[in-house]
């Protein structure tokens, strides 16, 4: 079973993904904070991230650097209300980027 890590400051979003996900049969995990994110990405083996880019005290983009020193096999969807061109300029060479501005949230 595919492990996801959702990393989002705002509960609701987390949420919305979670139930998503695990409807399609995956192991879902949350994390509020980055803070939270490692702690999981250090105890768990994670195939999939949804990253957040706005996010409280370390921003996502800065996050993704570590992801991609330290677990380097786990892809990283960024999903952010950022333009996606902006998201491609903010975090380049994420698996995928998702627009989840109003509307658009999956």
């Amino acid at each position: 079973m595919k492990r996801i890590l959702i990393i989002d400051d705002e509960e609701r979003i987390r949420k919305l993904y979670s139930q998503l996900l695990k409807a399609e049969g995956y192991r879902v995990f949350q994390a509020a904070s980055v803070f939270e994110a490692n702690e999981i990405l250090k105890r768990e083996h994670i195939d999939l991230v949804l990253l957040d880019i706005k996010m409280p005290e370390v921003e996502g983009n800065v996050f993704y650097e570590t992801i991609q020193l330290f677990h380097k096999k786990t892809k990283v969807i960024v999903t952010s209300v950022y333009s996606l061109s902006e998201q491609q300029q903010l975090i380049e060479g994420a698996a995928g980027y998702h627009d989840k501005s109003e509307g658009n949230a999956m």
